[in-house]
């Protein structure tokens, strides 16, 4: 049995599950001001008293790897930053523990079991309180030296006016267009925007990334996630044309929604998890 959370910036879930693609006791809660005992009591409600035989987590980057441990989560309240969820995790359930970044883990579920299934090269951009990449090839997750960023391309340069950046840079895709940084240019949550204009211009910048990631990995697909793509029909628009009107030396791939909705970072984490149970002991 494996136990699942997903650690967001307003919610945390968690579920446990026996076999591949199904999700078992499937647990909600808003994220706390404090992480004290928040995880373990999630987890404890999903494992219903079933022993866990490992735990995979998806967590918001960027995140510490090595340590497995959260490092300045963007929209996450203060306590959460640092917090050591592999260490604190093995200790009180004393099996394995495997984390990885959302984005990451939502590409891996949609190129597994989604929308992303049958090609050898998906791009996944989750679009929510921040914005992340993940990026699959052959069925494996590519990291890089450290992980992708794909939300910290720089579209808007500081030179010519982009706006700061919670990563400390300036007109990053996640200063224009994720979950805050719509609320703090049209002054409204996401949910709660209204204008077509807006939406058209959060469709630009979303289209200008998907160009870069296009352009630099040449996937089969590019999906998208994430809480504000509960607007996709307001934006999509906007971002196919950007993405048609920029691109010329590749063919435009198939660019669509994601098909495994607010499940796909707990998916994700299952398929960590039973690689990590199925790999042989060195």
């Amino acid at each position: 049995m494996i136990g699942l959370l997903d650690i967001g910036g307003t919610k945390l879930a968690a579920a446990r599950s026996a076999e591949p693609g199904r999700l078992q006791n499937l647990q909600r809660t808003p994220t706390p001001a404090d992480p004290a005992g928040a995880l373990a009591s999630l987890l404890d409600r999903a494992a219903d008293g079933a022993e866990l035989d490992a735990i995979a987590v998806s967590l918001p980057g960027p995140f510490d790897r090595a340590g497995a441990a959260l490092i300045d989560p963007p929209g996450m309240p203060e306590r959460w930053h640092g917090l050591r969820v592999g260490e604190d995790l093995g200790e009180r359930y004393g099996c394995p523990v495997v984390v990885e970044n959302d984005a990451n883990a939502a590409a891996l579920a949609e190129a597994t079991w989604g929308a992303g299934r049958d090609a050898q090269t998906v791009v996944y951009f989750t679009v929510s309180t921040g914005v992340g990449t993940g990026v699959v090839r052959d069925g494996a997750v590519w990291h890089g030296r450290h992980d992708t960023e794909g939300g910290h391309q720089v579209v808007w340069p500081r030179w010519a006016g982009g706006p700061p950046c919670h990563c400390g840079g300036a007109g990053c895709l996640e200063a224009l267009a994720s979950g805050l940084a719509i609320e703090r240019r049209f002054g409204v949550r996401g949910e709660h925007l209204e204008d077509p204009e807006a939406w058209a211009d959060i469709g630009r910048w979303l289209g200008l990334g998907a160009v870069n990631a296009i352009a630099l990995v040449d996937p089969d697909v590019v999906l998208f996630g994430g809480g504000v793509t509960a607007a996709w029909d307001r934006f999509a628009p906007s971002l196919q044309r950007t993405i048609a009107e920029h691109l010329h030396l590749q063919p435009v791939p198939r660019v669509e929604l994601g098909s495994l909705g607010e499940e796909r970072n707990l998916l994700g984490a299952l398929a960590l998890g039973a690689a990590a149970l199925a790999a042989p002991v060195r």
